[in-house]
């Protein structure tokens, strides 16, 4: 069945389907082509007749090395919505942020009738909340700040991406049942990255209320030294000076894509998993490193957390084995001071190839988690939740891939699409039992703040004295301090820069 909806931009026809109403492919800016390439990007112009939003549009321009650059588009800048279509009052709204290491990844799909790899349909349903997703542009069309080199050039574009998106549901929200006065940003991975540096990020500030922040790898922010030299690697990888830099926008896919893969060898001989594409502290736009942040003026609720596992997705998506973990291991700890360095290493157990998983895990993901939540309830400017997720499927025991990066996913939403769907097949039941409670906890966060709703595991705030995170598992309980181990390790440890 259609339903229409009237914007301040036009009108908009969507339909429902499972008792969700659903719009799909909707412009929130023009398309960042031609004069606009590499350029902030510029609001969505209002539009005569009616704008068919049934279908999804392709994700951003990326590197595949099984999908030609045809399955994407640079004409990228869309959203969609998910609405519960029976509802009495405004709903809190859930933008989603996709991850993909500021490379990869979208809001949309190859083909527009999906399935997209994130379908919001039943988080809209059980967490009673609009749920909006976002594609934002990647890897050098969105996070390679060449401004320096070419006025005409603009920075941190990828970023302003997801800024000029929240602009666009604060002002058309409401006409989809949504409260624009109370927007929750949640994502995972480098979603949840992009989410924690938009925490300190003045021009995003009004646009959002909340933060839900999964699985982010809390070191892949660059520094102005370090994004300098990075678009020099890459302008190097593409043939051009710095004086040339503004021929970048004469390149094709192609041209691009090969610097690209140029600049991933680059970066994993040098500096292991630091990702290519990363957004940039600079002080200004980006103000501070979210692990180093005393929170003076962070005053918005987060709900963080992460995997038990996290890095040995890593590991066995790059096929390491034990002859190459010792060699990486150093690469990955190169810039820690050698007495933190031995310190820290006599931890782990090299040169088992686990070893590298976990120190992944804790270096990349749970140990810079705790800081952050240590900061944020130290300054107590505003309450902060800790999750672990622990559960692992059947599929992932057998290939020992245990509770690693993107496994929340395969509850929350659920993620059905290959290759990451493939872990969940068998065992749809158990991650619909999981992935319910998640989106209610979710919901009831975005609603209230407080991740509080009947039949669920009572949730209280992450403090330093009683450290309280939800284990989430088959059954979800609240722990005191269960990361207590690499935090007693890391301890004196502000941030392990990779």
């Amino acid at each position: 069945m259609s339903k229409m909806i009237r914007t301040a931009l036009g009108v908009i026809e969507g339909f429902v389907q499972n008792q969700v109403e659903k719009y799909l492919g909707i412009p929130f800016a023009e398309p960042p082509v031609g004069a606009l390439r590499f350029k902030t990007a510029v609001a969505k112009q209002p539009w005569d007749g009616i704008l068919q939003a049934k279908g999804f549009r392709k994700d951003p321009i990326q590197l595949n090395l099984i999908r030609d650059f045809s399955h994407y588009s640079e004409d990228c800048l869309y959203l969609n919505i998910w609405v519960p279509a029976e509802r009495d009052e405004k709903l809190p709204v859930m933008v989603w942020i996709p991850g993909g290491a500021y490379a990869n990844g979208g809001a949309g799909c190859d083909v527009p009738e999906g399935p997209a790899m994130y379908d919001g349909t039943r988080i809209a349903a059980d967490a009673q909340a609009v749920v909006v997703s976002v594609s934002y542009r990647l890897n050098a069309f969105g996070f390679l700040n060449l401004h320096r080199y070419a006025e005409e050039l603009d920075d941190h574009v990828g970023m302003k991406d997801i800024i000029e998106a929240l602009r666009w549901v604060r002002q058309n929200i409401a006409a989809f049942g949504g409260d624009p006065e109370n927007v929750t940003l949640f994502g995972e991975s480098a979603g949840g990255g992009a989410i924690s540096a938009l925490l300190f990020c003045d021009e995003a500030k009004p646009y959002f209320d909340k933060a839900i922040i999964e699985s982010n790898c809390w070191e892949s922010f660059y520094d102005e030294e370090m994004e300098d030299m990075v678009c020099r690697k890459y302008l190097e990888f593409c043939g051009l000076t710095t004086e040339e830099a503004a021929d970048i926008r004469k390149l094709s896919y192609e041209q691009l894509g090969e610097a690209h893969k140029k600049l991933d060898q680059y970066m994993f001989n040098d500096y292991f998993l630091r990702c290519s594409f990363a957004p940039v502290i600079d002080g200004v736009f980006l103000r501070e490193f979210p692990t180093l942040s005393a929170m003076e003026q962070q005053d918005k609720a987060v709900l963080v957390g992460s995997n038990h596992d996290e890095g040995y997705f890593q590991v066995l998506a790059y096929q390491i084995g034990p002859d190459r973990t010792e060699r990486l291991r150093d690469v990955l700890m190169q810039l820690v001071p050698e007495e933190d360095r031995k310190r820290l290493l006599s931890a782990y157990h090299f040169p088992a190839w686990e070893a590298l998983g976990d120190l992944l895990t804790d270096v990349m993901y749970t140990f810079p988690k705790i800081r952050f939540a240590e900061h944020m309830s130290r300054a107590g400017k505003a309450p902060v939740y800790v999750y672990r997720y622990d559960y692992v499927t059947p599929f992932q025991k057998k290939y020992h891939m245990k509770a690693c990066h993107v496994s929340e996913l395969l509850a929350l939403f659920p993620v059905v699409t290959s290759p990451f769907g493939d872990w969940g097949r068998g065992d749809e039941e158990q991650l619909e039992k999981i992935g319910r409670r998640m989106r209610r906890y979710f919901g009831a966060f975005a609603r209230s703040g407080k991740p509080e709703a009947e039949g669920l595991t009572e949730w209280l705030p992450y403090d330093e004295k009683d450290r309280h995170t939800l284990v989430i598992a088959e059954e979800d309980r609240l722990e005191k301090d269960p990361e207590g181990e690499v935090r007693r390790l890391y301890e004196g440890i502000d941030r392990v820069e990779i």
